[in-house]
């Protein structure tokens, strides 16, 4: 039996979905309102351009098999899994809140990212090794040791992945080498912002946000609800860089969360949970964050 719609939807337009767009319309409007339009036009045409990407990864991915079967389990369990994921979720956005216990070990990392790899080349090598800690390694052993497994994480085998992959890099490759014909960007540079990604947020974040919050909240809720949760907790796991970027304005940081990352998590949650594991929306990822570098 397969499925060949973007999600299997009882209701056409489930509530969390009209919330979504509710909160979008408002982030959207108050952006407007203190007069960011032209940075309002580039996340419009931001959107408009993932959400493409997005349409045309489930083209591809049609047919979708089902999913193996997850065997019953109650809802305490996957509960625990949550705070834990909601804990680190908290200590990583908010790193002024986390208890020593946390930021003690992770400074020490981040000391030795900063001693073992050149912040040149990874951009901080701090959060080279700190992020994939942070993000990766703790949660992983926490959710392996409280009863998930791998493959129900985003680690097991994929569907049609490669073809996904291939969307997503055909635009950004496309300008990494005009960019590089034309003198406006280097190949050293470019090796630096893909490896850069790649050891700071690309498959740690995919693997926080989507291979273990989305899944743990697909336990719990219809896969719509899921979705949409997942990428408002994306968004405002960014509130504090972004408040910052919009000199302290903490509603200005909060819309940008809702129409920047939450949109980039609504599509890169989607890839996901069409090819089944972390590959391609980590390779999505990185391929966004550094054609954006690319445009300053």
């Amino acid at each position: 039996m397969v499925r060949d719609t973007l999600l299997p939807l009882a209701d056409p337009v489930p509530a969390s979905f009209k919330l979504f767009a509710g909160l979008l319309v408002l982030a959207v409007g108050y952006l407007l309102a203190i007069g960011e339009g032209a940075g309002v036009a580039l996340l419009l045409a931001y959107a408009a351009y993932t959400g493409l990407l997005t349409w045309l990864s489930a083209r591809l991915t049609v047919p979708v098999p089902d999913r193996p079967g997850v065997a019953p389990v109650a809802a305490w369990p996957i509960g625990l899994q949550l705070a834990v994921i909601i804990a680190v979720l908290l200590c990583t956005g908010l790193p002024a809140l986390a208890p020593p216990f946390w930021t003690a070990p992770v400074e020490r990392v981040a000391a030795l990212g900063d001693q073992l790899l050149p912040a040149a080349w990874v951009g901080d090598g701090g959060n080279a090794l700190a992020n994939p800690l942070q993000y990766f390694v703790v949660p992983l052993v926490a959710l392996l040791l409280l009863g998930a497994r791998p493959a129900e994480l985003g680690l097991g085998r994929g569907w049609r992945v490669g073809r996904v992959c291939l969307v997503w890099l055909a635009l950004p490759v496309v300008i990494w080498l005009a960019l590089l014909a034309f003198g406006a960007l280097s190949l050293q540079t470019l090796i630096r912002r893909l490896l850069g990604n790649a050891l700071q947020n690309g498959f740690f974040e995919e693997f926080l946000l989507r291979g273990a919050l989305q899944t743990r909240l697909e336990r719990l809720l219809a896969p719509a609800d899921a979705l949409v949760f997942q990428a408002l907790a994306f968004g405002l796991w960014h509130i504090v860089a972004n408040t910052r970027m919009m000199d302290g304005d903490l509603l200005a940081g909060l819309a940008v969360c809702v129409a920047s990352q939450a949109v980039s998590g609504l599509c890169l949650g989607l890839v996901f949970r069409r090819t089944g594991n972390l590959v391609a929306p980590s390779v999505a990822h990185v391929a966004m964050n550094a054609l954006g570098q690319s445009f300053g």
